[in-house]
């Protein structure tokens, strides 16, 4: 399963950033991910609404909300949001089984 990640750093994680600017965050969350059984495919810094964003590779959502737990408990990240690739033309397919039960209000 795929997993896009978006999320903030806090006003401890950027004080890091300014006390060493050469600190490699996409190297430390490597190695969190693959020691949670998944797999970092990228992370990129962002100009916006959020700091970073990470896809991310894993077995299950629980692999995912595992790590949002233990990096937002650190207190140098924020407001993760996991988001969850899935299957559109599957998610249609069941959609069409039960429209033929789905009985819209008024009708």
């Amino acid at each position: 399963m795929k997993f896009v990640v978006l999320g903030k750093y806090t006003e401890q994680g950027l004080s890091g950033f300014v006390k060493n600017p050469a600190d490699n965050r996409q190297e430390a969350a490597k190695k969190i991910t693959e020691a949670a059984g998944a797999k970092l495919i990228e992370m990129m810094t962002l100009r916006g609404a959020y700091d970073f964003i990470a896809i991310i590779e894993g077995p299950n959502f629980e692999t995912a909300a595992g790590m949002k737990m233990l990096m937002e408990a650190t207190g140098t990240i924020k407001d993760m949001t996991i988001m969850e690739s899935v299957d559109f033309n599957k998610a249609a397919e069941i959609a069409s089984k039960a429209a033929a039960s789905y009985r819209p209000v008024g009708k």
